[in-house]
């Protein structure tokens, strides 16, 4: 396994994808503790993404192959790799181990424009959507990122208005058995800064790129 000399645009991408989709830690493993990393999305929706952008990239990245497997009982695809030199390598890079409830953008990955639209890439493409809702009988454009970390959230809502996209933010309390989790719910909506976030932050999840060329086409009838 190799690592990345530098920080490029390919890594910001990358690490977007560990923050909205992945996890790591160290367990115990035929006796002796062992880094353990996963990254996980829906099987159905996610399917095309971690098979023709997440897969060539990360082993290009990381210069090891992974196999990208369907869990049809969790209803997530993804792959996991026990490497305890990948959990440091993300560890240095300021990613944290366990619970994301704290997780943040590494501050490696601030200095730059397209680093940070890079990033932003990948938190949308694993943590993100689009909804188009029917306003005057025209479609109604909706993007929205969610996560239970407050500390991202105020990342993503300054990183949009150092990009000029308007953006707005709301929390939602949810239980599910006992599991009580805070999400903080970052928005963008309209036309005009939907045609931006797409030409900018360019997504690159095809469940995403078939939204925007479906209101694409609504336009033109």
């Amino acid at each position: 396994m190799k690592f990345p000399s530098n920080i490029s645009i390919e890594l910001a991408e990358e690490t977007g994808w560990h923050i909205g989709d992945g996890s790591m830690n160290f367990y115990k493993n035929q006796g002796k503790l062992r880094g353990f990393y996963q990254l996980r999305g829906h099987i159905e929706d996610d399917k095309e993404h971690y098979e023709k952008r997440i897969k060539p990239l990360f082993e290009k990245l990381f210069g090891t192959k992974i196999n990208i497997r369907e869990m049809p009982s969790t209803r997530v695809i993804g792959f996991q790799i026990w490497n305890s030199e990948l959990i440091n390598f993300k560890k240095d890079l300021g990613l944290p181990l366990g619970y994301k409830h704290q997780i943040e953008i590494p501050k490696i990955f601030l200095s730059k424009d397209n680093l940070k639209k890079a990033i932003i890439r990948g938190i949308f493409d694993t943590d993100g959507g689009i909804y188009l809702e029917r306003k005057n009988n025209k479609l109604y454009p909706r993007l929205s990122i969610t996560t239970i970390s407050f500390k991202l959230s105020e990342q993503l809502l300054k990183l949009f208005y150092d990009l000029n996209l308007r953006a707005t933010r709301y929390s939602q309390l949810y239980n599910k058995e006992f599991n009580r989790k805070r999400s903080y719910i970052l928005t963008i909506r309209g036309v005009e800064m939907f045609h931006k976030f797409m030409k900018e932050i360019a997504p690159k999840n095809p469940k995403h790129i078939r939204k925007y060329q479906g209101f694409l086409n609504s336009q033109n009838l």
